[in-house]
């Protein structure tokens, strides 16, 4: 079996602070490799964009266990996915995205009035975090003054265990979007939760447990990876002052540069799904029914077979086919908003402020999200 390594919890580079040097050891090791993890246990870790790809779309492989019970909308398999996703699809339109720009633009340019600009600031804090919990929430008709409760619950359900009460916070978010259902069956408005509400295929729609896991969803992916994308995206850029400065010159490159951002430091470090069947792959390994496959988006993204200098940000790298929203029947639904919003979060702070600079040390997160602490910035001086 090529490739079969077996590396222990402490050479593990899953979820660290710099994962990058391991895994490219990994990856010169072989395909797959059986690495020990704090949160999962032994998997099975792909790390070069090939077989990551060819994994993420593969049939035989599922995101949730048989025993799981109950199981999220947005990770169910096949035919309760592909109805889900057809019903999403009507009411989370590239439309319904690309109408909110103005709107973001404003908000985007409201948040950064109010930053300080003659003392650091830290813009996870004050910009990365509220941004995409604004959007998702103006997104799904919820009102305003939710914004930071919204945003707390969030934060403490993504935190994972060591969050104290995470069941409980969780049960009131649930109830949360339980009554904001209820609120757009009563009064539906152009938003939306009433428009998945309203989402029908002949006679089929999304029950009411899969517009509330559908709610939850939205909110803990749309926040989550949203802020990582900003922040990271910025760091990235600070710490790459050429591309910095060629961002400032070539604002038009925005575009090209955000998706470099989703690749040079994606805000998902992996992404677990479980074999429903014995698979084969063509060097002779067999992947057993039962076993977990760990597919690392930071491994295939900076893979040099697919990425000529994967360790370099190049903010005009095109073709940019990056993992980073996944791939398949599971590739993210929110990745156009995603995208709309760093574009003009990104955009704007690095035409606004031109002399934005580090303020500090930044700590990364060692765990399954890829982010930051922190990001302390002084804006002007």
């Amino acid at each position: 079996m090529t490739g079969v390594l077996h590396v222990p919890l402490e050479q593990s580079p899953v979820a660290t602070e710099d994962p990058y040097p391991g895994l490219d050891r990994l990856r010169e090791a072989g395909p797959l490799v059986r690495v020990q993890t704090t949160f999962m246990g032994e998997v099975w870790l792909v790390t070069r964009y090939d077989l990551a790809r060819e994994l993420l779309a593969d049939l035989r492989f599922s995101r949730r266990r048989p025993d799981d019970g109950e199981v999220a909308a947005v990770d169910s398999d096949p035919p309760d996915h592909t109805r889900i996703r057809k019903l999403v699809r009507q009411a989370f339109t590239l439309r319904r995205v690309t109408g909110l720009r103005g709107w973001v633009q404003e908000l985007v340019d409201g948040m950064l009035d109010e930053l300080e600009t003659d003392r650091p600031v830290d813009l996870l804090d004050r910009f990365a975090y509220p941004l995409p919990i604004a959007v998702i929430c103006e997104m799904l008709g919820a009102p305003a003054e939710d914004r930071a409760d919204v945003r707390a619950r969030t934060e403490k359900i993504l935190a994972g265990e060591v969050a104290e009460n995470r069941e409980e916070v969780y049960e009131r978010t649930k109830q949360y979007i339980v009554d904001l259902i209820e609120t757009k069956r009563r009064s539906p408005g152009n938003d939306l939760m009433s428009a998945l509400i309203a989402a029908h295929d002949g006679g089929e729609r999304l029950s009411g447990p899969e517009l509330v896991e559908l709610g939850i969803a939205l909110i803990a992916a749309g926040y989550a990876t949203t802020t990582n994308l900003i922040g990271n995206g910025i760091h990235a850029l600070l710490t790459n002052p050429g591309q910095h400065s060629l961002l400032k010159q070539h604002p038009e490159l925005i575009g090209t540069a955000v998706e470099e951002f989703l690749r040079y430091e994606s805000s998902f470090s992996a992404a677990g799904q479980i074999a429903k069947e014995d698979v084969n792959l063509e060097d002779g390994t067999v992947i057993r029914k039962g076993d977990v496959v760990l597919v690392s988006f930071g491994g295939a993204n900076r893979d040099p077979r697919r990425f000529p200098d994967p360790h370099r940000l190049d903010i005009t790298r095109d073709p940019n086919p990056h993992l980073a929203f996944s791939h398949g029947i599971h590739h993210c639904l929110g990745a156009p908003l995603a995208r709309m919003e760093a574009q003009v979060a990104i955009g704007t702070i690095v035409r606004r402020f031109p002399s934005m600079r580090l303020a500090g040390e930044v700590r990364w997160r060692a765990n399954i999200m890829r982010g930051l602490h922190e990001l302390p910035v002084l804006l002007e001086g």
